[in-house]
């Protein structure tokens, strides 16, 4: 497929409007083709239809753009001037985000509670809402669904092309149209539920339902789109995966319509790493998609470019993961692009294309974060969940140059040493049997949080009674694992914000830490110091537990201590997992500064190490070379710095192979060759 050696993608929003006739009135086919050649682009996304709903195409089902009348071909020029130069090209469809279709067939409309659109509730008003300027169509609409079938026939007679990508698939909100209604009725029974409880059974079938919908109108476009064209890639916008949103309907079932994972995402540069991780383990197909806007923050700033600094930070981020880069720009009103983007973006991928021929083999990944697309959400009124709790793991194993992963129920443990699983919940019990297996065959989990009650049960034999009233407490070090603790103690514990859950059935020496309580409720006026909670009530509820289980170990913590960016916790987290698991097992070792991340690959025998330096500056930066260590029982022949292959002098004591880095600004590829 064209996607299998195409790392370099590029796509220009056009979401663009019609009643001023200035408006794309400047397209150009051929300026467009020439930005993207001098981009150095390998994939173009080009806009068929946009969120706006007009099309840049004739149509007989919707509305044409003003700009291309009497020019109907113009788009389609576009498409065959990128095909005839060697640029693949994939469609751009937004789905459920469509303007025209939502004000011309009201029945079609996403529906909140109160039985109103929210862009008509704006457009109502006398003042400006931002959900004025979208649109929504719900899927489950069965008109609305051919109708956009129908526009991608026309899609399909009209232009020739490699791929499509169907944009916002998810539930911006909860709809409680007629259609919902309905299909709701017919599959469960009764009404639709309105109040938002997460631990209510109704409520969790009514997320799960949305999941299903989402995910089958996803496969049924699909399956049109290939039925139409055969042999074509198609594309969901997983976005909204690794977003922390419960309510979106956007998981397994949407990634699983895709034949690669992709998505626009707007975090910092620890974000992208995370998703570059899932991306990478949970797409069909290799190279997986990593979307980023050329403007700072994002898009709104129109005018705004990043520095050379920080986009190339991004682009050989996603490179040192092995994905392809998709950026982002947006044409201005009149249809002009800004030519300095596209000379600024060529360097870039012109410096990556060097090291495209060695994105190979499979990631080094020692230890696997568990991240769950069910447990989006909060219990007890807390702060963390499964999703933030997981982001903040990856960013603790980045900073101490550990090997990580992101796995799930999606993806095989077997291989990791060690697996974090924060906060699950009742809807992850499917895979507790996978988890309970790991552990017995030999694995190291740590796991959080009361959500998941069967797997607290099945692994470390406690009942969860009920959680604490107070929603501060304390994690105090029994006497056996003091050194875990750092220099908190019995008397001086660790303080932890939020409600836990209290256990019992837990024997005396599986206990690594016990429950302190403030002095008084933090809830209620009476307090011992005005200005905090200070510990003052030991009890003998579990806080911390470690016990063998089968041939591995297991531990729990009652509070998701990961959550947390505070350094005495994050060390406290790898303590307990290197209380189980033996350092000198890693694969990867280093002292590279925490800026810098280390992404490693084994392809047959070879390691390919990628340094990146993290930089979110504008200004270029640059750090001091540092050590890198491989776990391995054979000797390389030689260790080479890419592209130019230069040698890199080694050492090896029998276990481990161990090399100096040269001085990193960007992005520097080091193979072990054996």
């Amino acid at each position: 497929m064209w996607y299998e050696k195409s790392y370099r993608r590029h796509l220009c929003d056009m979401h663009i409007e019609d009643w001023n006739s200035v408006f794309l009135s400047e397209f150009s086919p051929k300026v467009y083709y020439e930005n993207l050649k001098k981009a150095k682009i390998q994939n173009a996304m080009i806009y068929f239809q946009s969120h706006v709903g007009y099309c840049y195409f004739p149509t007989k089902t919707g509305h044409m753009h003003k700009a291309f009348i009497g020019r109907e071909d113009a788009m389609k020029r576009l498409v065959e001037l990128c095909r005839e130069g060697g640029i693949s090209v994939t469609g751009y469809y937004s789905l459920i985000y469509n303007n025209w279709a939502h004000d011309k067939y009201p029945q079609w409309r996403m529906l909140e509670q109160d039985g109103t659109s929210r862009r008509s509730k704006a457009l109502s008003s006398e003042r400006a809402f931002s959900s004025s300027r979208y649109g929504l169509c719900c899927p489950n609409n069965s008109e609305y669904r051919e109708f956009v079938f129908g526009q991608m026939e026309e899609i399909n007679n009209f232009f020739d092309f490699d791929g499509m990508f169907f944009d916002m698939l998810f539930w911006p909100h909860m709809c409680y149209c007629e259609s919902c209604k309905t299909r709701w009725k017919k599959e469960v029974g009764g009404e639709i539920p309105t109040e938002e409880n997460w631990e209510e059974k109704m409520w969790l079938l009514h997320i799960s339902k949305r999941r299903e919908w989402m995910g089958e109108f996803a496969q049924t476009v699909t399956d049109k789109m290939k039925c139409l064209h055969p042999g074509i890639s198609v594309e969901h916008n997983v976005a909204f995966a690794v977003l922390p949103s419960g309510t979106s309907g956007l998981a397994e079932e949407v990634l699983s319509a895709s034949d690669y994972a992709g998505g626009d995402l707007y975090g910092g540069i620890l974000a992208q790493s995370f998703t570059c991780k899932f991306y990478r383990n949970i797409t069909k197909n290799q190279p997986f998609e990593y979307m980023f806007s050329r403007c700072k923050p994002n898009l709104s700033s129109h005018t705004i470019t990043k520095s050379d600094a920080e986009m190339a930070s991004s682009v050989f981020l996603t490179c040192a993961h092995h994905g392809a880069t998709l950026v982002i720009d947006a044409i201005d009103p009149i249809g002009t692009m800004d030519g300095r983007v596209y000379e600024k973006i060529g360097k870039i991928f012109e410096h990556q294309s060097q090291y495209e021929p060695y994105m190979q083999g499979e990631m080094v990944e020692d230890i696997g974060i568990y991240y769950s697309l069910r447990s989006k959400f909060t219990l007890d009124g807390n702060s963390y969940s499964n999703h933030s709790c997981a982001v903040q793991a990856v960013k603790t194993m980045i900073e101490n140059n550990i090997s990580v992963g992101v796995t799930g129920g999606w993806h095989d443990l077997s291989a990791y040493k060690a697996v974090i699983a924060s906060c699950l919940t009742c809807e992850d019990e499917y895979d507790n049997d996978r988890l309970v297996e790991y552990v017995r065959d030999g694995g190291v989990l740590y796991f959080s949080g009361r959500g998941n009650k069967a797997l607290i049960k099945a692994l470390i034999g406690a009942s969860v009674e009920r959680v604490t009233d107070e929603n501060v407490v304390y994690i105090a070090p029994s006497s056996n694992a003091q050194g875990i603790f750092e220099y908190f103690n019995e008397k001086y514990p660790l303080p932890f914000g939020g409600r836990i859950p209290v256990v019992t059935g837990v024997a005396e020496g599986d206990v690594l830490a016990y429950v302190t309580l403030p002095y008084t409720n933090p809830n209620d006026n009476k307090f011992a110091s005005i200005h905090s909670n200070p510990p003052g009530i030991s009890t003998n509820i579990p806080a911390i537990i470690k016990k063998s289980f089968g041939k591995g170990t297991v531990m729990w913590s009652a509070a998701p201590i990961e959550h947390l960016e505070i350094g005495e916790y994050k060390k406290i987290l790898l303590n307990l997992i290197f209380a189980a698991l033996d350092k000198e097992m890693l694969t990867i070792r280093s002292n590279a500064p925490k800026q810098v991340e280390l992404v490693t690959f084994k392809n047959g025998q070879d390691f390919l190490v990628g340094t990146v330096l993290l930089n979110e500056s504008c200004n270029p930066q640059t750090v001091n070379g540092f050590e890198i260590k491989i776990r391995y029982n054979a000797l390389p022949k030689k260790i080479i710095l890419l592209p130019k292959s230069e040698k890199i002098d080694f050492n090896y004591d029998g276990r481990y192979i161990c090399f100096q880095t040269k001085p990193l600004t960007v992005f520097d590829m080091y193979k072990v060759v054996f």
